[in-house]
């Protein structure tokens, strides 16, 4: 590690150390000496393991983000309401359908994308990886480094996990039935928001039903410049669970999201770049379908039982509509899956263990149309089949000792796998993957407020459809000689995808080890003070990446028919190597009347070939949340501090030298937020906030695009139960 990033690493420490350290001081006076609620719930992962663990006990890093969370900070997207949480980030530009979530500089699909435990598959060169409203969120979970133990192909870099709202996210203890009304309003896109809810708990039944409608115009960015974005949004769930005895239950689920959108057809594009062909709108309909079932068997009397039987199908598909040609292209990615897993918990000795098994089976379908061509066939987008199985197993042991409490994870997982497509008959794509993992942490006797932790663990990614059978023209320049007086231009010829079916799986390895502090009763009565940090290394083997090799054909140039001419051809390759490194740190303290968080995220990546800058790579960061909290007037008030520091992509020259292929200046941007439920009314809710009060112009994430400007948003929610 160099000196620089140790150097960023003690300042943001000491940052981080000094918020958490004030807030305290001042609270010491303010609270009242009573005896007070657990003021911070312990806060669980679930699928971290795959079974419900204390996220200070896991050993490594998850971040959850609750439902109160999402009210308090009223997001628009995804992205707003994980934007602080360390390691993750989301490149593509500010529109919600261009945003591509990156994980310990990986991304695309590398990043295992849940949603109620359904794989969400869908890819696509300039529009995001999964579509979701944020009102459907009940808590989002985010586990950091390769988790293919667990889950196989995909989650290299992570996984992101959304589980969505049901009735226990509403009523209170003593209720059974009741319903919401939420509007909201932001400035900065004119965006209104309409959700209606309605809930139940009745004996053995359990269900909500949400409702939703989202839009917004153009976003004003902080340069000034306005970037084009239409978006007409309606989002649906239902949701239900029923006990059918004491040891069965069944679960059902439905979700969608509709999102009509005028703006260019690179979602990830930028605006006013003088392009007629990317600069021009077009009407995108984008609808997501995810349906999911699952029966559980878990008798009381038999701690070996607590199975999971899932069934699910996620839908997206993105129609483009383009008037000026006229033309409609789309793109179509099913998945459908299921799996059962069972957990079996037992005393043997001193240890406390739990044994989880289980198996996956899951289908892919892609299938892409152009009304404008002859066979109907999306150029760029192979009609293909990926099919995948796997099984696994996992060990969580919790051991006394008299040395302290020790905690080990070892799993392992085999999958295999098999890609075809109508475009290369014949040639399919078939491998297997062992992915295993050994993660341990360990708290010393006396010290239950300090655990140290460290893993080892393999993943894999299987090569797409998309990278596999690339076919059809992928640009058009014009002829470098010949004129076509007709038409009063040049002939134009292709650049061509070529398929290659022969590529293998990225692999890594990746060792993370750190340690965590959980304090209680610090300065106050039920206070808490939580925090971790960790470092990881990943070694990335077999990367794909796509290549375009832009050259003429000899015989362009040869008279006198100048023919047979292309403009050379794009493919995808097994080429690149790397390693990643970075820390992430979060810290965290809770009080009656103060509360406050700290997160660290710094991420190096480099091409082992030439020691160029590789992988989704972002600026070192800093991110503060404060405030405080007013129980007598059940409201609070917070403000969230972005810090970033100067950032610079450097690719090799060729001549034992670097260039700079990328730069964006530091920045810091400053939020406000407030809650309030005023006592006159107890069941309305106010939430209210400025994000980046200062108007900074800054690039996030996605060089040449500015982030959104000074925006003012406020959200009424009205909830009542009975």
């Amino acid at each position: 590690m160099t000196t620089q990033m140790h150097s960023r690493l003690r300042t943001g420490l000491l940052l981080g150390t000094a918020l958490v350290l004030t807030a305290p001081a001042y609270s010491q006076a303010a609270a009242p000496e009573i005896e007070q609620e657990e003021r911070r719930e312990e806060t669980v992962t679930v699928y971290g393991t795959s079974n419900p663990i204390p996220v200070f006990d896991y050993p490594g890093q998850v971040s959850v983000i609750t439902r109160d969370d999402l009210d308090t900070l009223a997001p628009s997207a995804v992205s707003d309401a994980l934007r602080d949480v360390p390691g993750l980030d989301f490149a593509g530009g500010p529109r919600r359908t261009g945003e591509l979530p990156s994980i310990r500089g990986l991304s695309g699909q590398n990043v295992l994308v849940l949603i109620d435990g359904a794989r969400q598959s869908f890819t696509s060169a300039h529009d995001g990886r999964f579509f979701l409203d944020p009102e459907l969120i009940g808590t989002a979970e985010v586990v950091k480094g390769p988790a293919s133990a667990l889950y196989g192909s995909g989650a290299v870099g992570g996984v992101l996990a959304f589980e969505s709202v049901d009735a226990a996210d509403f009523l209170e203890d003593d209720q059974t039935m009741g319903a919401r009304i939420r509007l909201g309003y932001q400035s900065v896109n004119e965006e209104t928001l309409a959700t209606l809810s309605g809930f139940t708990r009745q004996g053995k039944f359990d269900g909500v039903a949400s409702i939703g409608l989202r839009q917004s115009g153009d976003i004003e960015l902080g340069s000034g410049a306005s970037l084009p974005s239409d978006d007409d949004i309606q989002s649906a769930l239902l949701k239900g669970s029923y006990a059918l005895t004491d040891a069965i239950s069944l679960e059902a689920s439905w979700q969608r999201f509709d999102n009509t959108a005028i703006e260019p057809n690179n979602g990830q594009g930028l605006a006013g770049i003088g392009s007629t062909a990317l600069d021009r709108d077009v009407e995108k309909d984008i609808v997501t379908d995810t349906y999911r079932a699952a029966i559980t068997f878990n008798p009381a009397s038999n701690d070996w039982i607590d199975t999971t039987l899932t069934a699910y199908q996620t839908d997206s598909k993105v129609d483009e509509f383009d008037q000026t040609v006229p033309r409609t292209i789309s793109r179509d990615i099913e998945t459908t899956g299921f799996s059962v897993r069972n957990a079996s918990r037992f005393t043997l000795g001193q240890s406390e263990n739990t044994i989880t098994i289980g198996a996956d089976r899951y289908e892919d379908e892609q299938v892409g149309t152009d009304d404008q061509t002859v066979t109907g066939t999306r150029n760029g987008v192979p009609d293909g089949m990926s099919e995948f199985t796997g099984v696994f197993a996992q060990l969580e042991s919790v051991i006394a000792t008299q040395f302290g409490e020790l905690l080990i994870v070892p799993g392992v997982r085999f999958d295999e796998f098999e890609s075809s497509s109508s475009v290369s008959v014949g040639q399919k794509n078939s491998d297997d993957a062992v992915s295993p993992r050994f993660a341990a942490s360990f708290e010393p006797a006396g010290a239950a407020w300090f655990r140290a932790f460290g893993s080892y663990s393999e993943g894999f990614r299987a090569p797409s459809v998309n990278e596999l059978y690339l076919d059809g023209v992928h640009f058009s320049v014009p002829h470098p000689i010949l004129f076509n007086p007709a038409r009063g231009s040049f002939v134009f010829v292709n650049n061509n995808f070529i398929p290659n079916p022969d590529l293998v799986p990225e692999k890594t390895e990746t060792v993370e080890f750190g340690a965590g502090i959980d304090f209680r009763d610090v300065w106050t009565s039920r206070d808490r003070l939580q925090g971790k940090l960790s470092y990881f290394g990943t070694d990335a083997q077999d990367l794909i990446n796509l290549s375009v090799d832009f050259a003429y054909d000899p015989t362009c140039f040869a008279p006198p028919g100048f023919q047979p001419c292309t403009a050379g051809t794009t493919n995808s390759a097994n080429v690149d190597s790397a390693q990643l490194e970075g820390w992430e740190g979060e810290l965290r303290y809770d009080s009656e009347r103060f509360f406050s968080q700290a997160t660290l995220s710094i991420i190096e990546g480099t091409d082992n070939s030439d020691g160029s800058d590789l992988g989704s790579l972002t600026a070192d960061r800093l991110a503060l949340n404060f405030g405080v909290k007013m129980p007598e007037w059940n409201s609070r008030i917070g403000s969230r501090i972005q810090i970033a520091d100067d950032f610079e992509r450097r690719e090799a020259d060729g001549a034992s030298g670097f260039t700079i292929a990328e730069q964006r200046d530091g920045y810091v941007v400053v939020d406000l937020y407030a809650s309030w439920s005023p006592s006159f009314a107890e069941n309305v809710r106010l939430d209210v906030g400025i994000d980046n009060i200062f108007e900074h112009d800054y690039d996030r994430v996605f060089e040449g695009v500015s982030e959104p400007g000074r925006n003012f948003k406020a959200a009424l929610s009205w909830q009542f139960g009975t």
